[in-house]
């Protein structure tokens, strides 16, 4: 697995990217953690607004958004639950498992509150 992290500023050009790649059939959104709604229940203005408040949280982070794209080989057979057990565990492990975050396919989007 190799994982690649984008640090933004526009948590709206984050969602809408992930968004854009769902609704054009690229992905699928197959988990959202830490919302107050079920992934099925959940639209834009509802995800956009839980990372929003998030953000908000520390005035001092410049860059509000991150997306990690976890990268797997192609011989990789990896099922939704396993890839939503990866997601889990690698956002635990870099200290994110608490913010709101939900990806498509393996895309995660999540709001930063930390500075590093």
């Amino acid at each position: 697995m190799v994982a690649v992290i984008k640090k933004g500023n526009s948590l709206s050009r984050s969602l809408n990217y992930n968004e854009k790649k769902v609704e054009l059939g690229d992905a699928k959104c197959i988990h959202a953690v830490n919302y107050a709604k079920d992934l099925e229940r959940l639209n834009f203005y509802d995800k956009f607004r839980r990372l929003e408040h998030q953000a908000a949280l520390n005035e001092n982070v410049k860059a509000n958004s991150v997306h990690i794209s976890l990268n797997f080989d192609p011989s990789d057979r990896l099922d939704i639950e396993k890839l939503k057990k990866i997601a889990d565990t690698y956002m635990q492990r870099i200290g994110f498992g608490n913010q709101p975050y939900r990806y498509t396919s393996i895309l995660i989007a999540v709001t930063r509150t930390s500075t590093w």
